[in-house]
């Protein structure tokens, strides 16, 4: 359901709409618990709005009473009406302001999370809400990243790095509780504001969050932290520190440099492996187009009508194809176009693809939520395009359903037209070409959904199921835990069982796509160099170009193997940091 002022959906379990403050058709608002001016610089002041008009000022005759110097007797008021709240600026001295902007004795709408100040008390607005309901978004300072499972911890926990460490965090970042549904935990996202890159976190990643504080070592969280879950989760704390790292969330870790102290060089040789694991264009701020684009015809889709509209295209077309279309039509008969057909068949491919991530970001500002930036990747030497919907990790799990699922389903209903016509057009070249467009659409469609990759249909998955990280979680289940629980004697349960086939099916499949890539990049290029290079050239060019296009998959298990040699080196006879009766202890070998 949309609101039906500034199109965006709205939530059921509010009354009113969080973006804009309209109130939902068919809600009725004392239903709900009370909405709230929260103090931003006094947290001990809440005020409740329970009544029509509740005002504010310095007088004791007032609702609230702000004893502030800049605050006249009478400042404000806050009145509900059939449309949502707006606050009032009653003549006074010093005035009030929302969102940056001075009344000067007028009045205006308050959206839910919308800063105001009365003289120099300031308050956030807050829309009535629940205990399923997450907090309001904290901003200090100025494609799904996921904190990596937990590394299983043993007896004797050892550290990868000095105990004593000052972990400080930078500045420009946001951290939100995100609601929880469909009786799931309530989980929070840290986002780095500066650059767009996104962390979930369980209440114990919160927690290190917020224990860091620039004086705290590692030492001091390791403890604090087996205070507070009585626990000694070194490797735990050393991924949760390393995932901030990573993210340009915090510095001072052992080893850690920042970008502009490292060499040139290195800089450079960085630059080159990052290009190799994902060569990548992206056009930022694409945000204000999107929204100008959903304010002008793209918030129709979304609308019962739309909806409806859309799945008629998809069920009709599979009709039309599968009923009629395939009886007067052949693959690869384009009905004497000639080079036209191929031609007009790849720019509707094209087009195509547009519309797909289109319809993914014109459902991301159907939530009221950010597109930060798309464009086109290159990965294991196959083109992708993609549309950056991260800023949906503040959004519920349907929503990210939702988000997810409408490339592929505009694809389906695109490919249900092409259909339609095929099947009904006179035969010839239009209707021909017709044809194509809707087998290769109906093909990108399946391929998107295959929740064995990670696209479309996965993200969905992952989400409905909620396991945002199943492909890893179910990989090393087969390929270690299923195999520890057999030697024990252990008999895997319904869920482990289920995660080791999709491991399973995992491991097929992305070592499967990887060698039909390879195999295809081997025959163009075999091909392409007949004639051209001399043996055992031709051999060597072929190798060299596989070898980049599998980067993705070897770089990985190069990396870990560096790594192990250079900590036994940098050991030099010396173990590691142990924790003995709580302690941290270093001792010769």
């Amino acid at each position: 359901m949309l609101c039906h002022a500034c199109r965006v959906h709205v939530r059921r379990d509010f009354p009113y709409c969080l973006r804009c403050g309209t109130l939902r058709r068919g809600a009725a608002p004392t239903s709900f618990a009370a909405p709230q001016l929260r103090g931003v610089d006094d947290p001990a002041l809440l005020v409740p709005l329970t009544g029509q008009v509740t005002t504010l000022g310095r007088g004791a005759d007032n609702d609230v009473v702000l004893s502030d110097g800049s605050v006249s007797r009478r400042h404000a008021r806050v009145v509900r009406d059939g449309s949502g709240f707006r606050i009032e600026d009653l003549d006074s001295f010093n005035g009030i302001a929302v969102a940056g902007v001075n009344l000067h004795g007028g009045s205006t709408r308050l959206a839910d999370g919308v800063e105001l100040s009365v003289g120099d008390v300031r308050m956030v607005f807050e829309q009535p809400r629940d205990a399923r309901i997450g907090s309001r978004t904290m901003v200090v300072g100025t494609q799904l990243t996921e904190l990596p499972a937990a590394v299983p911890e043993e007896e004797v926990p050892e550290a990868t790095g000095p105990l004593t460490a000052r972990p400080r965090r930078r500045s420009g970042w946001a951290l939100k509780q995100v609601p929880a549904d469909g009786g799931a935990e309530p989980h929070s996202v840290l986002s780095n504001t500066r650059t767009g890159v996104y962390l979930q976190l369980d209440e114990r990643e919160v927690f290190l969050w917020n224990a860091i504080d620039g004086d705290a070592t590692v030492r001091d969280l390791l403890f604090a932290y087996a205070d507070r879950f009585g626990e000694l989760a070194l490797p735990r704390i050393e991924a949760a520190l390393a995932a901030f790292a990573g993210a340009g969330l915090l510095r001072g870790l052992p080893g850690q440099k920042d970008e502009e102290e490292t060499k040139g060089w290195r800089r450079f040789w960085r630059a080159v492996y990052r290009a190799l694991l994902k060569l990548e264009v992206s056009v930022p701020g694409l945000d204000g187009a999107v929204t100008r684009l959903y304010g002008g015809f793209g918030w129709r889709f979304f609308t019962r009508t739309g909806v409806t509209l859309t799945w008629l295209s998809v069920v009709g077309g599979l009709v039309a194809f599968f009923g009629v279309a395939q009886g007067r039509q052949h693959l690869l008969d384009f009905g004497g176009a000639g080079v036209w057909g191929p031609v007009t068949l790849a720019a509707g491919y094209i087009s195509a693809l547009v519309v797909h991530e289109l319809a993914h970001a014109l459902a991301v500002k159907s939530y009221g939520r950010k597109v930060r930036r798309g464009g086109f990747m290159i990965m294991m030497g196959m083109p992708f395009a993609f549309v950056d919907t991260s800023d949906m990790w503040f959004g519920s799990r349907w929503s990210r359903v939702v988000v997810a699922l409408s490339g592929p389903i505009s694809t389906a209903a695109l490919a249900g037209w092409c259909a339609v016509g095929a099947a009904y057009l006179p035969v010839g070249p239009v209707s021909a070409t017709l044809f194509h467009m809707a087998f290769g659409l109906y093909l990108n469609t399946l391929y998107n959904f295959n929740p064995l990759m990670p696209l479309d249909g996965y993200q969905a998955l992952t989400d409905a199921l909620r396991l945002p990280r199943l492909r890893e979680e179910a990989s090393a289940y087969f390929r270690k835990g299923l195999w520890k629980d057999l030697r024990a004697g252990r008999r895997p349960a319904a869920r482990q069982a289920g995660m080791a086939a999709y491991g399973l099916a995992v491991i097929v499949g992305t070592y499967g796509f990887l060698v039909l890539a390879l195999l295809a990049w081997r025959s163009r290029l075999g091909e392409w160099l007949q004639g051209r290079v001399d043996a055992p050239w031709d051999s060597v060019i072929v190798a060299v170009v596989v070898g980049l296009v599998a980067f993705p998959v070897w770089a990985a298990p190069v990396r870990w193997l560096i790594r192990v040699v250079k900590r036994r080196r940098a050991e030099g006879g010396r173990r590691p940091a142990r924790l003995v009766d709580g302690a941290a202890v270093e001792g010769a070998a």
